[in-house]
């Protein structure tokens, strides 16, 4: 049996579970950084806080995706957890710069919500490619 390309592979059932899960993290993620954040904010201030909060939901973010969303049973190509780890990092300072260039580019014209939601529609679909083909390959 031939082997599926990267593109078949996500037009499948398994890739969108895998993609609904991806969006799952996200979720918990964003809940995360948030309760940390309004529990933090009032002893060390808000700049610290959400520093603390957005740690907390990247760290969680990288424990759930690699071993929930982007699991697997076969050994990771480099064999080690640091090269995940700075790829991770990479992938996700530039699906923030991404997010911050469309919404800062698209607020003027169609408001602050609206402007986020089209940065979340736009780095959403990137941020799982490039997690699943680079990231967690």
């Amino acid at each position: 049996m031939k082997a599926l390309a990267p593109k078949e592979k996500l037009a499948t059932r398994a890739g969108l579970a895998q993609f609904l899960r991806f969006g799952l993290v996200g979720v918990a993620n964003t809940a995360t950084s948030y309760i940390v954040i309004r529990l933090l904010a009032e002893p060390l201030g808000v700049p610290a806080a959400s520093a603390i909060g957005y740690a907390a939901g990247v760290v969680q973010s990288f424990v759930l995706n690699r071993f929930w969303t982007f699991s697997t049973t076969r050994p990771r190509k480099d064999g080690r957890l640091g090269g995940e780890a700075v790829r991770f990092i990479a992938v996700n300072l530039a699906c923030g710069g991404l997010f911050t260039l469309v919404n800062s580019l698209a607020e003027p014209h169609i408001g602050l919500f609206a402007a986020a939601l089209a940065g979340v529609a736009m780095v959403t679909p990137l941020g799982f490619i490039l997690n699943r083909f680079i990231v967690f390959r």
